[in-house]
């Protein structure tokens, strides 16, 4: 891999991925980026590399000021130019992840960023400077369908059973890479479940998602989970998926395949809370709907280790 453009770079999947090509590949990347509360684009990339601890590398970054939402994500042709020779690989990893988003937010930067994303990548195609486009999307595409299963080839038909606006966005944001990967467009499709921090370190850059519930529950905000303490919740920490997608991605033969970044024995809430206990025994008490976890288990041991899949390419 020479060169890759990446979009949702500074997110918590994407400086991850940044850090990783830069110590693991000899690309030079091309990152997207806008200015954000009193910091210039330029100004952000500088501080994520600071921040993975691979500032040293920079000499292989550049930053393209520009907005996934905006058409050709507003760069002009002098910042197009400015990509030397072919993108071995576009990875769209640019997201709105959060459950609770507004409808119009999810469809600004998960539907339209995407649709856009693709545009910039068949011009590419068409100038021949496109090796591949690599589309971050989600294990929860079902959504709310009945049996919640969702095989790497299937996608449903209508997003009108989706929980929220974010699954449903990015249904339709993965159908629109299908349809242009119907017309020729070469794609990588990769869906992650609930991605959390370091399987080594515990770190994380964002406490979204999973970690809301738990400031709610550390901070008193919240004394009963609506869940089953033995239903599942399938997580994959950030280390993983990170170097799950450069080997998938790096592969000939994934081209045109969707790989599903998932966890082959999920974890159950049960174990999660008592995981939490065990870390912080001073959490204030919490009540879940149904059955309860078994009191004094190991969490690492009473449902099984939590561990990722061993992912294949056959």
């Amino acid at each position: 891999m020479k060169n890759a453009l990446i979009t949702g770079a500074t997110g918590t999947l994407g400086r991850k991925l940044v850090a990783a090509l830069l110590e693991q590949t000899e690309a030079h990347l091309y990152l997207l980026a806008r200015g954000r509360k009193r910091m210039s684009a330029e100004d952000r990339i500088r501080k994520l590399l600071a921040d993975q601890g691979v500032e040293h590398l920079g000499d292989r970054v550049t930053t393209l000021v520009g907005d996934v939402g905006e058409p050709g994500f507003g760069l002009d042709h002098a910042d197009l130019a400015r990509l030397r020779g072919p993108i071995d690989r576009f990875f769209h990893v640019a997201a709105t992840t959060d459950l609770g988003t507004t409808s119009p937010d999810a469809q600004r930067v998960n539907i339209n960023g995407t649709a856009n994303a693709l545009r910039v990548a068949g011009d590419l195609r068409r100038d021949g400077r496109l090796g591949r486009y690599v589309h971050f999307s989600t294990a929860y595409v079902a959504g709310g369908l009945g049996d919640h299963l969702a095989l790497e080839d299937d996608l449903p038909d209508h997003a009108d059973f989706h929980a929220n606006p974010y699954e449903a966005s990015k249904c339709q944001a993965e159908r629109l890479v299908r349809d242009a990967a119907r017309d020729g467009l070469p794609t990588t499709i990769l869906r992650p479940s609930i991605v959390v921090g370091d399987s080594r370190t515990g770190e994380i850059s964002d406490f979204s998602g999973i970690y809301a519930i738990l400031r709610l529950w550390a901070y008193g905000l919240m004394s009963r989970l609506p869940a089953v303490a033995a239903n599942p919740v399938n997580i994959v920490p950030i280390d993983y998926v990170t170097q799950a997608s450069l080997a998938i991605s790096s592969r000939d033969d994934s081209q045109g395949k969707t790989y599903h970044l998932v966890a082959s024995r999920p974890t159950t809430i049960g174990t999660l809370i008592e995981a939490a206990r065990e870390e912080r025994p001073s959490l204030p008490p919490i009540a879940l709907k149904g059955a309860t976890a078994t009191q004094g288990a190991n969490p690492m041991t009473a449902r099984g280790p939590i561990r990722c899949i061993h992912f294949s390419f056959t």
